[in-house]
């Protein structure tokens, strides 16, 4: 590999890697709008300029690369790159005070602040001062869709938005119109961002707070926020992601991208907005028995020998693990989930919803055998069943199926977050805290393990998958 100087720090670097990368990876933060690993780069906001030595004018350092070394001298340097140089303080101030030239001063009211590269690169990298004395130009918000709000004066023209829709997502509903003055992020006419299941990932791409997420617009200030590593399951991959919360309550989801991973720098609208549906402080937290509440100690001593459990592949491993030990044995550890999601964008692999599919299987579940233990119900080999299950997981054919499981057992019990048409068609019922509640991990259909944590609390009396298990274990291990 050749050897390059930054800043007269030797490193070596495959050819062809572009010069901000270069600068990232000696720990160089290189300041720039438009540019994006998962992006074509265009080099538009011209902020993240660096000075190589032999060429004549400062170069944008997310299109230049580095080339090979002199072929008179292999030993030598490929470039001699400055980061810090005065000729590069001018162009930074220069370009802020351009983009700054028409940008409002509503920081206190924008949901970007307190994220806002455009704050933070001012203070770093501006003049203080400005040289603008004519008048701002104005726009009104305008909706993108009833996902969307733009709003045109905060727009520094980065394009990564138009760029996404174009080479990510694939339905190119925004554009560059207008020339000069007048340019502007919109619409083609007719267009809309509501078809875009793709769509909320321009408000995470957008540095400056022009595009905005109605869903959470004037929410929360994101200081006030705590982010959590996780994983989605409204996925095919698990794909990682941020569990933003303050209070005991979730605001919003974001991707949570991997180092050298250009796949999990999306996720889509509905793996964005599952969070809503996890803010149910008063769903049900007691124990249910032939619809009464009662002790989980009822429960056990209700359980009848041979038991079965089925598990829902889109758990935790550590869940899985813990609720097969309450199967009388290996053998009759079975698993349900047959979700799938169409593929929408070319970082998807595969259509699998069932995101532990791997990691259920590894511990010696198995998938597609429901009509066997049905059969051996029905016969009286199995007399009772204990389900793990999310009723959005499962087809209305293999929920049916597992109706008529529960329905044929002398016993049966359903761990749900809420209670489903299967939960009230079992014996007994216990409430299990949600993904966000909990600690554990996936081993996704490439076989990368996924951890995610604890986000929240979960309302008093609902516990995990492996709580309600030790506590039946007891019973169920010997019946």
């Amino acid at each position: 590999m050749p050897k390059i100087a930054i800043n007269g720090m030797e490193r070596e670097v495959p050819i062809g890697t572009l010069v901000l990368d270069a600068c990232k990876q000696a720990g160089i933060d290189i300041p720039h709008y438009c540019y994006h690993p998962a992006l074509t780069p265009v080099a538009t906001c011209r902020m993240c300029m660096v000075e190589v030595k032999g060429m004549p004018k400062l170069a944008t350092s997310c299109t230049t690369t580095v080339g090979p070394a002199p072929k008179d001298n292999p030993e030598g340097l490929a470039m001699e790159i400055f980061t810090n140089t005065p000729q590069v303080a001018d162009a930074r101030a220069g370009v802020m005070d351009f983009l700054l030239m028409n940008h409002p001063l509503d920081c206190p009211i924008c949901d970007q602040a307190g994220e806002c590269k455009l704050q933070d690169y001012s203070f770093q990298y501006g003049s203080g001062d400005s040289l603008m004395r004519e008048p701002k130009r104005r726009y009104r918000y305008e909706d993108l869709g009833a996902k969307i709000v733009i709003d045109k004066n905060r727009c520094i023209h980065c394009t990564r938005c138009v760029r996404f829709t174009k080479e990510i997502s694939g339905g190119s509903e925004l554009t560059v119109a207008q020339r000069g003055a007048d340019l502007e992020v919109t619409t083609y006419s007719g267009k809309s961002l509501d078809q875009n299941p793709f769509a909320g990932n321009v408000v995470d791409l957008c540095p400056v707070g022009a595009l905005t997420s109605r869903d959470f617009r004037f929410r929360k200030r994101v200081w006030y926020l705590k982010s959590t590593p996780s994983i989605s399951r409204h996925s095919a991959m698990g794909d990682p992601i941020w569990m933003d919360h303050e209070a005991n309550t979730l605001y919003r989801f974001r991707p949570r991208p991997l180092e050298g991973r250009n796949d999990t720098h999306f996720i889509s609208d509905e793996a964005r907005y599952a969070y809503a549906g996890l803010n149910r402080p008063d769903r049900p937290a007691k124990p249910l028995l032939r619809g009464a509440e009662a002790s989980v100690e009822a429960i056990r001593d209700a359980i009848q020998g041979p038991v079965a459990v089925v598990g829902q592949g889109v758990f935790g491993c550590d869940a899985a693990q813990r609720f097969g030990e309450l199967a009388s044995s290996v053998e009759l550890r079975y698993a349900s989930g047959d979700k799938t999601w169409p593929i929408q964008i070319a970082a998807q692999k595969s259509t699998d919803g069932v995101i532990n599919r791997r990691g259920f299987m590894e511990r010696g579940f198995r998938f597609q055998a429901l009509d066997e233990l049905l059969a051996a119900v029905k016969s009286g080999s199995v007399k009772s069943v204990i389900f793990l299950h999310d009723a959005f997981f499962s087809s209305e054919k293999e929920t049916a199926l597992l109706k008529e499981i529960a329905k044929a057992a002398a016993f049966s019990v359903a761990f749900e977050v809420e209670a489903s048409d299967l939960g009230t068609t079992c014996s007994a019922w216990l409430p299990i805290a949600n993904h966000a509640e909990e600690s554990d991990f996936i081993v996704n259909h490439d076989g990368e393990l996924r951890r995610y944590q604890k986000a929240i609390e979960p309302p008093k009396g609902v516990k995990t998958v492996a709580a309600w298990a030790k506590a039946l274990l007891p019973v169920a291990a010997t019946v």
